[in-house]
């Protein structure tokens, strides 16, 4: 057993420094080795990745229409050539999603391109389940002690309340937002359990304090912070590396304008990355939450502008 766990990390710790190099690079391209050299006609490291060429990629969205997307429609609308939220305080949303209905992905790379105002906080769920479906839910310990689909929903609390965003919130963001004279109430658990998600999230949050982190939507929750390289085993999660700081990741990020973002779900690894950084990596060697595949969506929380477009997705 212990032979079998050190094959598996050596493979996907291997499977990291292979993704690093995914990250566009700021050097200009290394020309082509020789015949007979070391770089066989790709140069040593390979050429910078490039954000703009989605030949082999497929789009998840056309930029007009939610067409292929299934979401509230109180909520969810297109906007300046982007997949649209807006929670307020006059018009909470709790935590929703917008599903994509093409399929559930195992192995691929995934980009995008968001940005929020205010303290908006949400994500890209991946290789997640519908808590709607009780046969899926059974077989993974919800935030509540797990194990059963009441205790799944269980997990999420009061919608209204949040996780110490604005009211009707949820968002992982410090304080309470703004206040109204008006405030709205939420939808229900049961108005929102149709389209109600769990499973890995790559996040995302307008003051970047979370954005292209490992979260779990009813599951480990937080997993993998920004900047961490992260091995969870059953009963445990190691940091391996750091990669950058805080302030580093600042320097990084374009606040109030869009972010590009690359995912990476290769086997156990997830790598994560913005604007050509490498932010987290999460090796996931804990069968009890571990997924292999399933569905992409979009999810919002807390209050503020949410936009999401250029979704193009690629098989590996």
């Amino acid at each position: 057993m212990r032979q079998r766990k050190t094959l598996i990390l050596t493979g996907s710790l291997g499977a990291l420094f292979v993704l690093a190099r995914l990250a566009p690079s700021q050097q200009p391209p290394t020309p082509a080795a020789q015949p007979g050299g070391r770089g066989g006609g790709f140069g040593r490291g390979g050429q910078p990745f490039d954000y703009a060429d989605n030949e082999g990629w497929i789009s998840l969205f056309d930029g007009q229409t939610l067409n292929g997307w299934d979401g509230d429609p109180r909520f969810w609308s297109v906007k300046d050539g982007a997949i649209y939220v807006e929670p307020t305080c006059e018009k909470p949303t709790g935590t929703i999603y917008i599903v994509w209905q093409g399929g559930e992905p195992g192995d691929f790379m995934l980009k995008f391109e968001s940005k929020g105002t205010g303290q908006v906080n949400g994500g890209i769920q991946y290789r997640s389940y519908m808590t709607a479906d009780s046969n899926v839910v059974l077989k993974y310990p919800g935030r509540g002690g797990g194990g059963t689909l009441a205790n799944a929903n269980a997990g999420r609390g009061n919608a209204g309340a949040g996780r110490g965003g604005a009211p009707g919130g949820g968002g992982r963001g410090p304080g309470r937002g703004p206040q109204c004279a008006n405030p709205g109430t939420p939808p229900s658990m049961a108005e929102r359990a149709k389209w109600d998600m769990a499973g890995p999230q790559f996040d995302f949050d307008a003051g970047n304090n979370f954005s292209a982190m490992y979260y779990e939507q009813l599951g480990r929750g937080i997993a993998a912070l920004p900047g961490t390289v992260v091995l969870a085993e059953p009963g445990s999660r190691r940091v391996l590396a750091t990669i950058a700081d805080k302030e580093t990741r600042d320097s990084w990020f374009k606040r109030d304008d869009y972010n590009q973002f690359l995912l990476v779900a290769k086997g156990n690894t997830h790598s994560t990355y913005m604007n050509g950084h490498l932010i987290s990596v999460f090796i996931d060697n804990d069968p009890t939450y571990f997924r292999p595949s399933g569905k992409i969506g979009i999810e919002v929380e807390s209050t503020g502008a949410y936009y999401t477009r250029n979704l193009w997705l690629k098989r590996m």
